[in-house]
């Protein structure tokens, strides 16, 4: 229980939490992680910058 409360309190954590909460109302239709990170990377690549799923997931 305290090491949760500890990450509410981390400054990085909350900005985690509320990023991937944008990628999730982004892409409502994705139904996992894995296929909001498929989602995400496709919208994200470009001929010049590729994006892979798992630096999503890393995100």
């Amino acid at each position: 229980m305290q090491k949760s409360f500890q990450n509410l309190r981390d400054p990085q954590e909350r900005e985690r939490k509320w990023f991937a909460s944008l990628l999730w109302r982004s892409f409502p239709e994705a139904t996992s992680e894995a296929e909001l990170a498929d989602l995400v990377a496709e919208a994200l690549t470009t001929a010049q910058r590729p994006v892979n799923p798992r630096t999503v997931r890393n995100w």
